[in-house]
C-alpha cells in the first residue's frame, strides 16, 4: 500500500516530537491562520479542495501566503511571497529561518519553557546555519529568509504546510523533524490556525496509517510493546493471550514488520536475516506500482521467489507486469 512509503517520513517524524504521526489541525482551520507557509506542496493541482481554504485565509482573512518551493507552481501563483529554493536544502531553509527568530528573539520563550524539551541543543545547531551559508546551500537570500522567518513567528496563529516535496527524500523524516521544531519554536502548535498541517497523498494515506498499516506500530501509533497489545486487547474485547497465540513467540508479536522498500529481502535473504519466522511468500499488493522502489533488480528476483502474488488495482500497474514476467 502506498500510504506505507509516501507519508511514512512523516509519521516517524512527527510522531517523534509530539507523539503521533497526524496532521494537527484540519482544513477548515487553516483558515483562521495568519500565515500560511507552504514547504513541499502544490495544493492547486494535488489538493485543490484545500486551495479553497487557503485563499479564503488569504482573502477574507488577509493572511500571509508563503510558498517555498523549487518551482514557480500555480499555488506559487496565489502567494504573497514566493520563496525559490535548490532541490534537496529543506533543512538549511527550516534552520535558517530558525537563526533569523533565535537571533532577533521571535521565538516564543514562554511556550518553549512550558512545552519544549532539548530547545537549548537546537538552537546550537542552528547556530552552524547563518544567512550567508543558508544562501550557498539553498540558493534563498537571506534578507527574503528573514522577511519570512519573521512573518512566521510573530504573525501568528501560523501553520506550516508540506506534503511529498518534503518528505520523499533520503532525509524525509529529518526534513520533517526539523518543520516541526520550526512551529515548536514558534509556539504555532496547539491552537487554532496554528500548526503543522500534512497534506496526503491518496488511498486514504492518514486513515490507513491510523488503523495500523505501518509495519512498526499498532493502530494509533500506539507500537508494538507488551502494554500497547494489552490496550488493543481491552479495545477489541479479546485477551491478550489469544492476541499472543496467533504469532509464533512474545518476540515476534513485537517484532517490527518489513518495510515495503525492502519487501523483497523477505524473499532474498536466509531466514535468520529477517527477524521473521519464515521467508515471505505470498504478497497482496493494494493501491501501490513497483516503479517507487529504487532496487527493481532485486524487486524482480524477489518476485521469481514468491508463490502468490495478488495485484488489486483499476489499471495494470507495474506489479503486475512483473508479476507476468517473473
Amino acid at each position: 500500500h502506498q500510504a506505507r512509503i509516501c507519508h511514512s517520513t512523516t509519521v516517524s517524524g512527527v510522531a517523534n516530537t509530539w507523539g503521533y504521526g497526524a496532521m494537527t489541525n484540519s482544513f477548515n482551520d487553516i483558515r483562521n491562520s495568519k500565515t500560511m507557509v507552504i514547504m513541499g506542496g502544490n495544493p492547486a493541482e494535488a489538493h485543490p479542495i484545500s486551495l479553497q481554504h487557503l485563499l479564503e485565509g488569504k482573502e477574507l482573512n488577509h493572511a500571509n501566503f508563503v510558498v517555498i518551493d523549487p518551482r514557480f507552481t500555480r499555488t506559487a501563483a496565489h502567494a504573497t511571497e514566493y520563496v525559490r529554493l535548490r532541490p534537496g536544502t529543506d533543512i538549511a531553509v527550516l534552520w535558517g529561518m530558525l537563526w533569523h527568530i533565535f537571533q532577533n528573539g521571535w521565538e516564543d520563550k514562554e511556550f518553549i519553557a512550558q512545552r519544549v524539551y532539548g530547545m537549548d541543543e537546537v538552537r546550537k545547531e542552528v547556530e552552524k546555519y547563518p544567512p550567508d551559508e543558508v544562501e550557498r546551500i539553498s540558493g534563498v537570500p537571506g534578507e527574503q529568509l528573514k522577511r519570512v522567518a519573521e512573518l512566521f513567528a510573530t504573525q501568528k496563529p501560523a501553520t506550516l504546510i508540506w506534503c511529498m516535496g518534503q518528505t520523499q527524500h533520503t532525509v524525509g523524516t529529518a526534513n520533517v523533524r526539523a518543520s516541526c521544531i520550526l512551529c515548536l519554536a514558534t509556539g504555532n502548535i496547539g491552537k487554532p490556525g496554528a500548526g503543522a498541517n500534512i497534506f496526503r497523498g491518496h488511498d486514504n494515506v492518514q486513515g490507513a496509517t491510523d488503523i495500523g498499516l505501518d509495519v512498526v506500530t499498532l493502530p494509533f501509533y500506539y507500537g508494538l510493546t507488551e502494554g500497547a497489545w494489552n490496550h488493543w486487547a481491552r479495545v477489541w474485547e479479546v485477551s491478550y493471550e489469544d492476541l499472543l497465540s496467533r504469532f509464533e513467540s512474545k518476540e515476534i508479536m513485537e517484532t517490527p514488520g518489513i518495510p515495503l522498500t525492502r519487501w523483497f529481502d523477505a524473499t532474498l535473504l536466509p531466514k535468520d536475516e529477517i527477524e521473521q519466522r519464515d521467508n515471505l511468500r505470498a504478497m497482496f499488493v493494494q493501491g501501490h506500482a513497483s516503479n517507487s522502489i529504487t532496487r527493481i533488480p532485486e524487486s524482480v528476483k524477489g518476485l521469481a521467489k514468491l508463490d502468490l502474488l495478488v495485484v488489486a488495482d483499476p489499471h495494470p500497474t507495474t506489479w503486475a507486469a512483473l508479476a507476468v514476467q517473473a
